[in-house]
């Protein structure tokens, strides 16, 4: 019976295709395969001595395969180097850069310093995924070199991903560096498939998290390090979490299996199963465990024939360790370098210009809509469609068109400018706003400290395009960060501005510092002054000084005709407590994180009045977090209330973005 149902089978397969099945089908079990020839060959050239070839497996697991850094960093203590590496998922973004040369060292920095919640941009998922990795990648690559291909690596590396054409597994041992990488980890929905020949390829670990079958087809001595998920004390009631962890259900059984059938392998399982995958800012934690992971299977190690790290290692560390500091420096000036070719996203769009921390002293809207974002290089673009709603106006939403644009002419140097057009209803929401600066910044190691030049001009004017207002800032700020004294911060500036109706001018000047105090506790301490040096009285207050009132006079975006006084100097004084825990990270639907959320007290002071000791002072609390998307994509959100003495009345407010 058996064999004659065999016969109809293989009878009927060249009619699959009539009723839209592929006449592949029964080849779904075996992997395509790119770059195998070469691969076998730069393997056995390793091993001419008749040394036995070491296979490296790095498995998938998201945030978690971080540990896979402490793994190799052990390693090579014990002389132990992989003559290939198989990896899939994030473990292959370990395993690419540990292949092109760098150094665990070199690994733990590159990673930690950079912001990965600042590389990622949402966008509909237009081609397949609603998260962009144009940022991310462009900096990878700027970081390794360009024109790299994953054939010329130091070590030999294969990714292992899945095809959504064919349905097989892929093999990559060749290919661009940069479109390799991509299919890595390209999850499916967050991220969208990457075209490579005929294929769209998404992450292999989506099938089997440990590929640890493949990579005894080429060594008999293999070490494979796991990070897998127990994923304790979630809502499995959630629709998301559900299906997150049906598809955890399929990966991680078949790589149990595969470590089943293979109890010969030195299986390095790392203790980081109850990390939460989007915990990307954990990574010297994650590490650190790894490293002491694999310390447990010494013994099993030490059977392995140890060899010194090969020249061409060698000479990749000291050729990246000369271009690391202008590399990493380039981009942690601004958070951005070049991209390598073109970007664009279309989302929604949410963002606030009142608050502290603002700039942009003369716009102080909500803004929320479409934003569409196009990037080519160093040049940055940016349009908003939708509403924007003034403060001081809460019940008043306008319709609002804003542009921006923004190049990076050097690396120090960022030119930009921003384009508002509003509602014509009243002359509260300008008709029209536009604001042209630039900025040249510089940054030292050690001490940590940032000093930004800061040029710009801003205008905004009435419904009949009449100057209402304008705004020549000039200043210089100096930020200090003592990471090695609690992260104590200290962050100053001093300028000279042109306001009014071009006839005033002010010197302008501020000082923050946060003052880490017990555990998880931290002073605030603000000043802001404005001095007319024209002493014609009449100084403005802006949002951006950060004085949180309710009297509508003085929160009109600093115009000076609605605060006539007779006093040359407005003074602000700042003074808070946070308490800001770093274990709390609530999470919702395994896709949403909050965290470096924080609850504290304020009082804010303000002197603006002529012979008047007495301040204006605001009281009260708030609230803060950061909302991360899979602890890539994030935005900070506070809110504050408090009561204003002067006016007698409730001051509130809140801030989207940064």
């Amino acid at each position: 019976m058996k064999k004659r149902f065999i016969l109809v089978l293989i009878f009927l397969i060249p009619f699959f295709n009539l009723f839209g099945i592929s006449s592949n089908l029964l080849d779904a079990t075996e992997p395509i395969v790119y770059g195998q020839t070469l691969f076998k060959e730069r393997i056995a050239k390793q091993t001419e001595n008749g040394r036995e070839a070491v296979g490296l497996v790095l498995s998938g697991g998201s945030a978690r395969a971080f540990a896979h850094i402490g793994v190799l960093e052990l390693l090579e203590e014990q002389n132990i180097i992989p003559d290939f590496i198989i990896s899939n998922s994030m473990g292959s973004i370990v395993g690419i850069l540990y292949a092109a040369g760098l150094s665990p060292n070199q690994i733990r920095t590159v990673i930690s310093e950079l912001d990965v919640s600042q590389l990622f941009d949402f966008t509909f998922p237009l081609q397949g995924g609603v998260l962009d990795i144009s940022r991310f990648i462009s900096v990878v690559v700027n970081y390794l070199g360009k024109d790299l291909t994953i054939e010329s690596l130091p070590i030999p590396i294969m990714i292992v991903s899945e095809d959504l054409v064919t349905k097989r597994q892929v093999h990559i041992m060749e290919g661009p560096l940069d479109q390799v990488f991509a299919a890595a980890f390209a999850l499916p929905v967050y991220f969208s498939p990457v075209k490579y020949n005929d294929h769209f390829l998404v992450d292999g670990g989506i099938t089997n998290l440990v590929p640890l079958e493949t990579a005894f087809s080429y060594a008999d001595n293999v070490i494979v390090s796991t990070t897998f998920y127990e994923g304790k004390n979630i809502n499995l009631r959630n629709p998301l979490t559900t299906l997150n962890v049906s598809i955890d259900i399929g990966k991680r059984r078949a790589g149990v299996q595969e470590l089943l059938n293979h109890p010969e392998a030195i299986w390095i399982r790392c203790d980081v199963e109850e990390f939460s995958f989007m915990d990307f800012s954990a990574v010297k934690e994650l590490a650190q465990i790894g490293y002491e992971s694999a310390a447990k299977q010494l013994k099993n190690l030490n059977k392995i024939e140890k060899r010194k790290l090969p020249p061409a290692i060698l000479e990749s560390r000291l050729a990246y360790e000369a271009k690391e500091s202008k590399v990493r420096n380039a981009y942690n000036l601004y958070q951005r370098g070049p991209l390598l070719g073109f970007s664009q996203q279309l989302f929604f769009g949410l963002r606030s210009f009142n608050h502290e921390a603002d700039r942009w002293y003369l716009r102080d809207d909500l803004l929320v809509g479409l934003v569409y974002q196009l990037r080519y290089k160093s040049l940055w673009f940016s349009l908003y469609g939708g509403a924007m709603a003034l403060p001081f106006a809460p019940m008043s939403v306008y319709p609002a068109l804003t542009a921006r644009l923004s190049v990076q002419v050097l690396n120090p140097l960022i030119v930009e400018g921003d384009v508002v057009f509003s509602g014509d209803e009243a002359l509260v929401p300008p008709k029209f706003y536009y604001r042209i600066g630039s900025q040249i910044r510089h940054k030292w190691k050690n001490p940590m400290i940032s000093a930004t030049v800061l040029v710009w001009l801003e205008e905004q004017l009435d419904i009949a395009y009449n100057l209402q207002e304008m705004l020549l800032n000039t200043s210089l700020n100096l930020r200090w960060d003592f990471r090695n004294l609690n992260n104590l911060m200290v962050d100053t500036e001093v300028g000279w501005q042109l306001a009014g109706n071009w006839n005033r001018q002010f010197l302008h000047s501020r000082l923050d510092a946060l003052i880490p105090l017990v555990s998880y506790l931290n002073l605030r301490l603000g000043y802001t002054g404005r001095y007319a040096l024209d002493e014609k009285g009449t100084v403005p207050l802006y949002y951006g000084d950060g004085f949180k009132s309710s009297n509508k006079s003085l929160l009109s975006q600093g115009r000076l005709s609605l605060t006539e006084n007779a006093n040359n100097a407005l003074i602000i004084g700042r003074l808070g407590i946070d308490w800001q825990p770093s274990y709390f990270k609530p999470t919702a639907a395994e896709a949403l994180i909050f965290e470096d959320s924080v609850i504290g007290l304020f009082s804010d002071f303000l002197w603006n009045e002529k012979d008047v000791m007495e301040p204006e002072m605001v009281v009260g609390l708030k609230l803060g977090t950061t909302i991360s998307f899979l602890g890539l994509n994030s935005m900070p959100v506070s809110v504050y209330v408090g009561y204003d003495t002067f006016s007698a009345n409730i001051a509130w407010g809140f801030m989207f973005g940064r």
